[in-house]
Formats: C-alpha cells, structure tokens, sequence
C-alpha cells in the first residue's frame, strides 16, 4: 500500500519502487560522494572499475590532483573508456578534503593592503537605475579605506585605482592581497607560481611590494579586514540616496572624512585616521611618484609599415626612418609617450580612433623619406583627411572643382596651415569655409588664425 503512495507521489511506476527498496542502504560515503559503490550494477561493467585500485592510490598520494590528469595517466595504464566513466569513479574514490582551521591574523602598520572591484545597482531621484562600479583598497593595520568609482573593470582601470588608492593611504604597504580577477592574474588558477598581469608585475616590482593572491572562496586568508566590497555597499552604496552621478561623487568625498577621520572603526574601536599615522612611517618607505592619471603603463610596440603604432585600436604616427624597430610606449591618462633610441614623441591620447594620430614634426619627417611630388602630395592630402569629417567635407568639394589634379597647390597650402596651427583649429575653420562654399586656402587661413 505505502509503495502506491510513494510510486503516485514521485510520479514512477510501482514496479520501480520495489526495486528501489530491494537495493541495499547506502551508506554514509555513498550519501556523501552521491554515487552508488555497493550492491549489484545494473548495465555492463564500467571500463574504469579495472583501475579503481591504481585511482586509489593516485588520488591517496596527490589527494587535489584534478581529474583532467588523472584522466591522462589512466590513458597510459591502458585506459580506453570515455571521460565520464573515469569520473564517477574519481568522484567515489577520492578521498574528502581535510578542513583547516581558519587562522585569522592582525597585520603590523604599514604590513598589508587589501584591494578589490565591486559593483551595485543605484536608483537616483530622477528614478533612474545604473550600475555603479568602484574600486576600494583598504590598510589592513588601520582599516583606512579610499574608494574610486570607476568607468570599467579592465587591467588599466585596475592600475589606476590602486596608485590612487596608494596616494590617500600616503605610500605603498609591503603587502598588496587581492582575489583572483583577469586584470590581476593571467595564468589559470591553480597554476603555480601565479603570473600577474604585466602591468601590476611592474608596479610591484618597481615599488618593492609583494601582491598575494587569495585561494577562491577562501575570504579568511586575507586576514581580520572585514569584507571590504560588502562593507562599501552597505555603509555608503546602499545606505544614501543621491540625485544623480555627480552628487554621489560630492558624497563620496564626505563619506571618506566620516569614516576614515571621525567614526571610529567597529573592530579597532579607533579612529583609522589615528592608527595611520602610526602607518605613515613605514608606508612613506614607498612613496607614489605618479599621480593616477600620470602612472606610466609601459608598452612594447613594433613601428609598422606605415610608420605607425598602435594602443587600443589607435594608430599613431612613429618616425618613418625607423620602420620595424621595437619601440616603448608610456601610457597616461591623457597622452601617450612613445620612446625610441633615447628620443621622445608625446602624442594625445585617443583610444579606439582610426585616423592616425600625427606630430608635425612627425609629419616633416615622412615627407623627407617619401619620394615624388605626387607622394608628397597625396600624402599631406591624407594628413588632413584625418582631421575628420569636416575635412573630408572640405576636401571632397575641393577635388571635385578643380579638375586634372590642380587641388595640389591649395592642398599644399592647407598642409602647411596644420603645421603652425593646432587641429581643433584647422577643423573649425575647415568647417566654416565648407559652409560658406569657400575653398581656397586664404580662406582657411583667416579662419584658422581666429579659431587659434
């Protein structure tokens, strides 16, 4: 009778329930594991259950060894069976993970500095939600905190949080902890030694530090700080209103003077102002040479074809006469350096653009290495081509009435004009003579000189 009722229930045939009930009990390992290893197998015999004793063995002596090379080892003891079979076996046999105390541990001043990214949804009063993204590091000793809210979550975004965050702390601890992200850690996880992004390997190497990777789901290892995103959401994120993105930044700024200079802090029952001074001394052994916006990211770049480099989709013109030679690039905020043989170019950065970025000077010297007056020309036709659509607008006209190739001259002219005078200008007056129909250089020129 109770077998109808569970059969009903389950929604199976009755027939199925007495089988069930005719199998042995599991036992506590099997419960554990979820996998039967006792009583009769239904179906043909495993391929794997002839190596069950060599897994054994295995996984006794390497207990974390991951499936994939017990899988590969099994194929050289002659193992022809499918990954799934191998599996179900490894997950019977291995044996479970030994559990560690959790060991919590204060760091001295100046020790240690935890960073990470965190995000939260934000309704503000105009009853619009966004996604706010910030990055917050936080001293260990002293629990001062400095939060950046942050466009993204990429490498240079990374890079650039953390030197800001180093600046409010006043210097750089000795020990950098962070979790695992792609921006931080570029080879797989469980790969050891670790390798970290290139950019984060140089700054740590050129102020001294030592960054420390946390093991995933593993929050204790970074010591007595309290969840330091979960703290951000809940003590600033989540607990004001703001009318829109420019008053969360005001309030952001207030918030730091409450926490770090007025509220005392829950666990150390100290103001974090007050025990970083204690920081300071140790913490200005590395002082920040840079600004954030100013911390140079290095780039190594092959100068092209077209006497060219690139940084994110963005050419920029490199000296002619050294196509093929391996060149650095200083990455800013707002420029980007490109050094080569002891001399530098500082071109205005601008990220994912396609016209080239050129330097007059720059200009002058692929003029030196072409050769021919219609190279010439076409090249510095191509110069202010990349000056944009109002260019472009310009130029079309301008080839268009003047029939056999006679728009050399007033292209010659207008090459010369973007020599002396910065681009925004010569767009400007471009545009004001594409307006009023005038295309003629002295046109532009008195425009030029106005916008400049």
């Amino acid at each position: 009778m109770h077998q109808h009722i569970v059969a009903e229930r389950l929604g199976i045939d009755v027939s199925s329930v007495e089988r069930i009930l005719r199998e042995p009990v599991p036992t506590p390992e099997e419960v554990a594991s979820g996998v039967r290893s006792s009583g009769a197998r239904r179906g043909r015999p495993s391929l794997a259950e002839p190596f069950r004793e060599r897994v054994v063995a295995l996984l006794a002596e390497e207990q974390s060894l991951a499936g994939v090379e017990v899988f590969r080892r099994a194929r050289a003891w002659g193992y022809k069976g499918k990954r799934s079979a191998l599996y179900e076996l490894i997950a019977a046999v291995r044996p479970p993970p030994k559990k560690e105390p959790i060991v919590r541990f204060e760091g001295m001043p100046g020790e240690f500095a935890q960073f990470d990214f965190g995000e939260g949804w934000v309704k503000f009063e105009d009853g619009k939600r966004r996604k706010v993204i910030f990055f917050a590091g936080r001293l260990k000793y002293s629990r001062f905190v400095q939060v950046v809210v942050t466009p993204n979550q990429r490498a240079e975004t990374l890079i650039r949080s953390l030197v800001a965050c180093l600046c409010a702390f006043g210097g750089a601890p000795k020990e950098w902890v962070f979790d695992n992200p792609k921006t931080v850690r570029i080879s797989a996880i469980g790969v050891e030694p670790p390798v970290l992004h290139p950019w984060l390997r140089e700054l740590a190497a050129d102020m001294n530090v030592l960054p420390t990777l946390c093991t995933p789901a593993s929050g204790n290892q970074k010591g007595s700080v309290e969840n330091l995103v979960g703290f951000v959401k809940k003590n600033f994120l989540f607990a004001r209103t703001f009318a829109d993105p420019d008053d969360l930044a005001r309030q952001l700024d207030e918030w730091h003077q409450e926490v770090n200079h007025e509220r005392p802090c829950d666990a150390t029952k100290t103001i974090p102002e007050a025990r970083r001074q204690e920081e300071l001394q140790w913490l200005q052994k590395r002082p920040m040479r840079h600004s954030a916006e100013d911390h140079p990211l290095k780039e190594s770049v092959t100068i092209s074809p077209m006497a060219t480099v690139r940084f994110l989709g963005t050419p920029y013109a490199a000296p002619p006469e050294r196509i093929g030679a391996t060149a650095t690039l200083f990455v800013r905020a707002g420029h980007i350096d490109l050094e080569l043989d002891g001399q530098r170019w500082r071109h205005v950065r601008m990220d994912h653009t396609p016209d080239v970025q050129r330097l007059p000077e720059l200009r002058r010297d692929m003029l030196v290495v072409i050769h021919g007056r219609r190279k010439h020309n076409y090249f510095k036709r191509q110069c202010l081509l990349e000056l944009g659509p109002d260019a472009h607008d310009f130029l079309e006209q301008l080839v268009h009435r003047h029939v056999g190739g006679t728009w050399s001259p007033v292209v010659n002219d207008l090459f010369d004009l973007l020599q002396a005078y910065p681009a925004t200008a010569m767009r400007v007056a471009l545009r004001a003579c594409h307006e009023l129909g005038k295309y003629d250089a002295a046109s532009v020129a008195a425009f030029v000189r106005r916008a400049a």
